[in-house]
């Protein structure tokens, strides 16, 4: 209830205090999504007392609206003011969160030194763990493909079959996820893989008895590569709710590693795309992105924090274990 006085004559009710009821209206609004509505209200607000709390308002308001750098200008306005430092902190960090700036927002949420942003804390954490675990990702996942020898069974498009056969009878949406920026050519490839007898299509991808040699011979020569790379694999203490977490490329402890993380690469895959399709584009419209385009970084941003959730059950102090375990692992012979 905003405090109000009566108007003896008219009997109308007016603010005691109209700052704050503007203030208010500008906080509301932005709760109800309706952005310019709440800056024009908070600005009202800040022309009649520009206090602290309600720049910090505005600030949070204009990074609703991605504008981020009038959002950082009016954050650090508050925060020179010396007042309400934690809350700055605080929602500043939510602004570096909303951007995709995990360390920044680690920073501020970290400076505030208030106990109740422990929930901020581990998600800005966990979104970092998955950015930095994708690079490593695409260090390792790769270079046991590139270490495999040629099988001596070769069919067309092998290119098709080589990524999932560890998975193999598998579902037609997975084979098409993994393959979903060629998909021309995928479509192509598995209806003459199967004219000639090397898979039959249902609901599933399933090898014939014909492909089977070619199956064993591929997920033998991956292990062994695998083998070769970490002869010595730590295991990984880590579930994935993807597909892939079902693969079997062999026995040796190496193999299981590297289905591990081809989980966990195809997981970061399937929430890249979920966050380009939720912009509303397709495999061209994001090939098509600038580096600065802000809707490229809204998408990186929000490929994180899906990718993060695998991470999120594990504690800080194992995703920075996992981390320094995966940047110890070679990605190629001989490192």
């Amino acid at each position: 209830m905003i405090p109000f006085e009566i108007d003896p004559e008219t009997l109308r009710d007016s603010p005691v205090s109209p700052h704050e009821a503007w203030a208010q209206i500008g906080v509301a609004a932005r709760m109800l999504r309706e952005v310019a509505l709440s800056e024009w209200a908070l600005r009202r607000a800040m022309e009649l007392n520009p206090t602290v709390a309600t720049r910090l308002e505005l600030a949070r308001t204009l990074q609703w609206q991605e504008r981020y750098v009038e959002a950082h200008a009016e954050f650090a306005r508050c925060l020179e003011s010396g007042e309400l430092t934690a809350l700055v902190h605080q929602h500043w960090g939510r602004c570096y969160y909303d951007q995709g700036n995990w360390s920044r927002a680690l920073e501020h949420f970290t400076e505030a030194a208030d106990p109740a942003l422990a929930v901020e804390i581990d998600a800005a954490d966990a979104c970092l763990t998955a950015a930095l675990v994708a690079i490593e990702l695409h260090r390792l996942v790769p270079a046991v493909h590139r270490s495999s020898a040629r099988p001596s069974i070769r069919p067309p498009h092998l290119w098709v079959l080589a990524d999932v056969a560890s998975l193999l009878p598998a579902p037609v949406d997975v084979v098409f996820d993994v393959h979903r920026y060629h998909a021309e050519q995928r479509d192509l490839s598995l209806l003459e893989l199967a004219r000639e007898g090397w898979i039959k299509v249902t609901d599933k991808i399933t090898p014939t008895e014909f492909a089977e040699p070619f199956i064993v011979e591929i997920n033998r020569n991956h292990a062994k590569a695998a083998a070769a790379l970490w002869p010595d694999p730590p295991e990984l203490k880590i579930e994935v709710d993807h597909p892939f977490a079902a693969a079997a490329t062999g026995d040796h402890p190496a193999a299981r590693l590297w289905d591990q993380l081809r989980a966990l690469r195809y997981h970061r895959a399937d929430a890249h795309a979920a966050a380009w399709q939720a912009e509303g584009l397709t495999v061209d419209g994001v090939r098509a992105l600038k580096d600065d385009d802000p809707i490229r970084a809204r998408i990186e941003a929000a490929t994180d924090r899906m990718a993060s959730r695998p991470y999120r059950a594990l504690s800080r102090a194992d995703r920075a274990a996992l981390l320094a375990t995966l940047r110890a692992l070679p990605g190629e012979s001989g490192q």
